[in-house]
């Protein structure tokens, strides 16, 4: 071997062991340090994934698809911002990572303009625009262009997948030359479903086609609102040559994000529905939509508040007191404007004593657990209130966090200051429904 080629070894084995060394100092590295590390991940396939709704369930599908094909990384714990996209940047490896699959949320304008640069996606996906964050977004219009920016950043050989069956999202210009699949119901799509079926006690299946292929899809999903999530990584995964029974196989298997629509079943037979993470008005519906499909021997709503509302508590939680004496046998109601959603439900309809309000968690916690048994849906629901994911560990055992009032964005299953780690675990591994 010459002298050349001795030191060009010896060097890459230096650089490699350097970027191993490195690894916990750069777990959050700055974004230009970070901008520096990308351009070393040149046989990384880098795929970004935004939306008003079901980013993070979509990240997590592609992420175990890709994984069972090639090394992975990915967005974890539904950090969508900046450190997030760094942190993920940072775990790949040059000489070993395949894929990067990343989360991208909205955070102030032009953030994800940012996260296009910094990510400098190959594969852009975009699922849905809905009106969120309004202090910084005043119209649809508005989000639709804020999410539209993921496809800017798009290289020549880049690949957009866009969700057909959202207008604003369908309405989307793709740069000249790009390849452009369009997902959703319509047949006249690159990948569309067919025979879709989801309601309790049956799970989310749907048929899916990808240019003229059909594969049954089995999920562990509840809610045909997921569909396009879904379908957007089946397209991925195609693309990049995945196959289609492979595909489908992992995504009987992944478990559901804790949180979003994850369906359990308690030891005492009954069921609750953990969609306690995101509160916006359209997630309500899509969760109403599918207790109202469900079939059970009683239905319970556990409701703490609705997010980013125009509207007054009084009128607000009035509103969704008498839509849900419509669907549930009994309205529970937690907080300090509880009162507003038990007059909303009993003007419904629901009879004084199946419309409960409770101070808090404890309480709540305390008249379900004597009260639940087999054939009973309990569904969670609220804005990012760290209440219910506590109310939902106290079915199963004692729970040991006592903060009153948790602000952390993320459920408690993500968070390291929980200390029931073997609850999170039974929950999560063996007490969420499987794919039928």
């Amino acid at each position: 071997m010459s002298k050349i080629m001795e030191v060009f070894y010896a060097m890459r084995r230096l650089s490699l062991k350097a970027w191993d060394y490195l690894q916990p100092a750069l777990k959050t590295p700055r974004r230009g340090v970070a901008m520096v590390l990308r351009r070393f991940l040149r046989q990384t396939t880098f795929i970004a994934i935004t939306g008003s709704n079901g980013k993070t369930t979509a990240t997590r599908y592609l992420a175990a698809i890709l994984s069972s094909q090639a090394p992975t990384q990915w967005t974890r714990l539904n950090r969508n911002g900046q450190q997030g996209i760094t942190e993920t940047i940072a775990f790949c490896k040059p000489w070993k990572t395949r894929y990067a699959v990343f989360e991208v949320g909205f955070g102030k304008l032009g953030s994800i303009r940012q996260a296009v640069q910094l990510i400098r996606p190959d594969i852009s996906v975009v699922l849905s625009v809905f009106l969120e964050h309004r202090s910084e977004l005043k119209s649809l219009e508005a989000a639709a262009r804020e999410k539209a920016q993921l496809l800017a950043g798009l290289p020549d050989s880049g690949v957009a997948v866009l969700n057909s069956d959202d207008p604003l999202v369908a309405k989307m210009q793709v740069p000249p030359g790009r390849k452009l699949i369009r997902v959703g119901a319509s047949a006249v799509n690159d990948a569309c479903y067919e025979n879709a079926i989801s309601a309790w006690p049956q799970m989310l299946r749907f048929t899916a086609v990808v240019n003229g292929e059909r594969q049954e899809i089995r999920t562990r999903l509840l809610g045909t609102h997921w569909i396009g999530s879904i379908l957007a990584c089946i397209a991925v995964a195609r693309q990049l040559g995945v196959p289609f029974d492979q595909v489908a196989r992992v995504i009987g298997e992944v478990t559901p994000y804790p949180g979003r629509m994850q369906v359990v079943r308690l030891p005492s037979g009954g069921v609750v529905i953990r969609d306690e993470f995101k509160g916006s008005r359209h997630t309500i519906a899509a969760a109403f939509e599918e207790l109202r499909k469900a079939r059970a021997q009683r239905k319970f709503l556990v409701f703490c508040d609705e997010a980013e509302s125009s509207l007054g508590p009084r009128d607000r939680l009035g509103k969704i007191g008498r839509t849900a004496a419509e669907l549930f046998d009994y309205t529970i109601f937690i907080g300090e404007n509880a009162h507003h959603g038990v007059a909303g439900a009993c003007k419904g309809g629901q009879p004084a004593e199946r419309a409960l309000a409770f101070a808090d968690y404890l309480a709540a916690a305390e008249f379900l657990k004597p009260v639940l048994g087999p054939g009973d849906v309990v569904l969670l629901k609220a804005g990012r209130n760290n209440q219910l994911p506590r109310l939902f560990y106290s079915l199963l055992g004692e729970v040991r966090c006592t903060i009153p009032f948790c602000s952390r964005p993320m459920v408690c299953d993500d968070c390291p200051e929980f200390r029931n780690p073997e609850l999170v675990q039974w929950a999560n591994e063996q007490l969420t429904v499987k794919a039928d």
